[in-house]
């Protein structure tokens, strides 16, 4: 019996050891999934796709002149020093610190590499999303690193000229049809007077260019008068441009499906009661959120904008609030 009791004692120091020791597991590095299909020129900010912009030529836009003394930020010589600690890192240094604006507005640059930020690996929360295109100024071969966050499509400074050239031939002698507040006080670019707008009424693209206020992409648009002006490639085709802007075609399906009045209303913003959830969407955008109530038979939804709410009984607007 003793020799039963200390075995088993044995046993069980045993088990505790086998069970209590702490061990490690070694996890390999993160690996990018690297999408190796072909640059499309189908959207200028690629964001996560940042791979694609290799062997890409790309045009730096020029600033609004009260941006200007700014110069451009992230362009640096050595990408693996600190650009914020070291200052003559900055490439054509410097307009308050940053590049000199004068010595970089309108350069291509030849995309060369792709370089993940090498503080990724240190802080992954701060530099996961931002990378380093290696570049070759195409006018001096000087070659330089910009430093590209993926999350922030605002501050991409670049036009790709890939995309350019294909949204040129695109949209040069369409017809389009603009909502009424797309085309609100804009003024002639020879003349400087407001153009006349009509409801409805077609404009044909001429070409595409960066205007030189805002340096935005930009289509130059000429109405029956023989009057021209720019609107902003992001109105037509950006992703706010739902119910914004519809080729000829397009307009003409709409006036035909909705009829004359429903479509009028819809380019001038407005909304009336009995207009279908597709017509209130055209006219008024997004609702900020929706909410459903479903009882025998019916189903009911409120929209809510930021000052107006609007009410549907099985797919008809009812209310207006």
């Amino acid at each position: 019996m003793k020799k039963v009791t200390t075995l088993t004692i044995l046993l069980t120091a045993l088990t505790a050891v086998a069970f209590g020791q702490i061990t490690t597991t070694k996890v390999a590095p993160k690996t990018d999934l690297i999408d190796n299909t072909p640059y499309d020129s189908i959207q200028n900010f690629l964001g996560n796709d940042v791979y694609k912009y290799k062997g890409q030529e790309l045009y730096l836009k020029g600033k609004a002149e009260s941006l200007r003394k700014y110069g451009y930020d992230n362009f640096v010589i050595d990408y693996t020093k600190d650009k914020l600690t070291n200052k003559s890192n900055v490439y054509k240094c410097c307009d308050s610190y940053n590049s000199k604006y004068d010595e970089l507005a309108g350069k291509y640059f030849k995309v060369l590499d792709i370089i993940k930020h090498p503080k990724s690996e240190q802080s992954e929360y701060l530099y996961g999303k931002k990378f380093y295109f290696k570049l070759q100024e195409k006018e001096s071969n000087d070659i330089v690193y910009y430093e590209y966050d993926s999350q922030f499509e605002h501050s991409f400074p670049f036009i790709v000229v890939g995309f350019f050239e294909k949204q040129k031939n695109l949209v040069v002698g369409k017809e389009f049809v603009f909502a009424d507040k797309v085309l609100e006080s804009s003024a002639d670019i020879q003349t400087g007077k407001t153009v006349t707008t009509k409801t409805g009424q077609k404009w044909k693209c001429t070409d595409l260019t960066i205007e030189e206020k805002y340096f935005t992409l930009s289509l130059v648009i000429e109405n029956s008068l023989g009057e021209t002006t720019t609107i902003s490639h992001e109105s037509v085709f950006g992703k706010w441009s739902y119910g914004r802007a519809y080729t000829a075609t397009e307009a003409e399906n709409y006036r035909k499906k909705f009829g004359q009045e429903n479509f009028d209303r819809i380019l001038q913003g407005k909304v009336k009661i009995g207009m279908t959830k597709e017509m209130c969407k055209l006219s008024w955008g997004e609702p900020k959120s929706i909410n459903e109530t479903i009882t025998s038979g019916k189903k009911s939804e409120q929209w809510v904008y930021s000052d107006n709410y609007l009410y549907f009984d099985n797919g008809i607007l009812t209310a207006i609030q």
